[in-house]
């Protein structure tokens, strides 16, 4: 079935409510809560480690409990998404204001407990909202349509937010140089941030809310079961059997350990490597945004072309190249020294062609996911979007949480220094960002595609697959 382009924009808009909080964690979050207020980056690390235990509750809790959810006016995905949106605002402003005078406890519990509650907010909306993307269609084209529209969404609010970020908040002033240094600007600009993402939401969930019926008509021909553990733990076997599912779960989470020590070193890389004016932060976003776009345009065609997991294993060559392309390429002395006009604009091609692939990959593997539920519809003679969705949520926030402790166990590996003051950084250290950011990151993204390489459900599988549902 073709789903309108009013219904994927309204569906992507709302997933600019990830972007945002996305774009706030990489570059602003642990940049803020180690070299603005200090604590030290194994605690800012940890933190985030914490934060995952309640994730392994939530994301699978929430993702049944929305399977099993009945509501002939709201349906079952968006009571969820709707009671996401003012919580996960205020949580983020939240994050960003603790109280002055706080030590590196105090500091670190309050890094904990709002990283929590912002995890669990956007759990609320993203394995609803994920769930009810591989509903609105059951077509294998389709279904990557529809998740390109989320990815873009994502990557360009991701991008605008950290745009206004620079152009507005950190802004060089003869107070601080480096306009990233300013304690005041933080709790502004998360303030902005928690507004835009609870009117994201709330647009997007109403906006979709007359495909209701048309989900409600095909939920009603299906048995209804009682939610329980037994059950959970049940469905949680039937799903690990399923080696499509594994290959494309260890895929995700390998790729996103990768991208969350990226997110940390991300300020690190322009503040401190490439010594980038604030000027030239602002055009970096840009990179992304186009990344996205051109993600959205590109991702269908390629999978039209090559199938959906060929168009994976591809695109991850090349984003893992494009990536770690500007530091490999210093490391050998073949990039622009840091001043050089030339720097920001190889720089920015680099960052373009590593988004423009990694958000394909991240389009194709929502979509093959959804190709999986309805193998394991077939085999277990029931579905649970939810729950499917909501590992592979687990496995980007484990992972990316695995990533920012491992990144500020690495920060401690090259003795980066927990202090603002620039001449206090060694050489040395500086040195280790390039190494973490090229080779390092290199072999993480490239160690992927063992395991995507195992994925069995090709475009003629799919076919067998919808055949046989549709034939009982």
């Amino acid at each position: 079935m073709q789903v309108s382009k009013s219904t994927k924009l309204l569906y992507g808009l709302g997933f600019s409510a990830q972007g945002i909080k996305d774009g706030l964690f990489q570059v602003f979050l642990f940049f803020y809560f180690n070299q603005i207020l200090g604590l030290d980056p194994a605690l800012t690390g940890t933190a985030t480690i914490i934060a995952l235990l309640f994730d392994a509750i939530s994301d699978p809790l929430v993702g049944v409990i929305s399977d099993n959810w009945t509501s002939k006016k709201w349906g079952r995905r968006h009571p969820f998404m709707f009671l996401s949106a003012i919580p996960m605002g205020i949580f983020i402003w939240l994050l960003f204001l603790p109280p002055e005078g706080l030590g590196q406890m105090e500091l670190f519990w309050w890094m904990v407990v709002f990283t929590i509650l912002v995890r669990i907010s956007l759990t609320l909306f993203i394995v609803p909202a994920m769930s009810l993307g591989a509903e609105l269609s059951t077509d294998y084209e389709e279904r990557t349509s529809i998740t390109s529209f989320r990815v873009m969404f994502s990557a360009f609010m991701s991008t605008v937010i950290i745009f206004i970020g620079f152009l507005v908040y950190f802004v060089p002033t003869e107070e601080y140089e480096r306009g990233l240094m300013n304690k005041e600007a933080y709790p502004k600009f998360a303030l902005l941030s928690a507004i835009v993402i609870i009117i994201c939401i709330f647009i997007s969930t109403w906006g979709t809310r007359k495909e209701i019926p048309r989900l409600q008509a095909a939920l009603d021909q299906q048995q209804r079961r009682a939610v329980s553990l037994g059950q959970l733990f049940s469905n949680l076997r039937n799903m690990i059997k399923l080696k499509s599912f594994n290959s494309l779960v260890i895929y995700t989470m390998i790729v996103y350990i990768g991208l969350g020590i990226g997110t940390v070193f991300t300020t690190y890389f322009m503040e401190y490597y490439f010594k980038l004016s604030s000027t030239e932060m602002i055009i970096l976003p840009i990179a992304s945004g186009l990344g996205g776009i051109l993600a959205l345009i590109f991702t269908p065609i390629l999978a039209r072309k090559f199938d959906k997991k060929k168009t994976v294993i591809i695109s991850t060559i090349l984003f893992a190249f494009f990536f770690s392309a500007p530091y490999n390429f210093r490391l050998l002395g073949l990039f622009p020294e840091n001043g050089d006009s030339a720097l920001i604009w190889l720089f920015f091609l680099a960052v373009m062609g590593g988004y423009m692939f990694l958000w394909a990959v991240l389009s194709l593997v929502n979509s093959m996911m959804a190709d999986v539920v309805d193998e394991y519809e077939l085999n277990a003679q029931q579905r649970d979007e939810g729950l499917f969705f909501s590992v592979l949520s687990f496995a980007y926030k484990m992972t990316v949480g695995v990533g920012y402790f491992v990144a500020g166990i690495l920060l401690k590996v090259i003795s980066f220094p927990n202090t603002p003051t620039e001449q206090a950084i060694p050489q040395t250290a500086i040195d280790g960002l390039g190494k973490i950011g090229g080779p390092c990151l290199l072999a993480i993204y490239l160690a992927s595609i063992f395991f995507i390489i195992m994925y069995p459900i090709s475009r003629s599988r799919y076919k067998e697959i919808r055949t046989q549902l549709e034939s009982k």
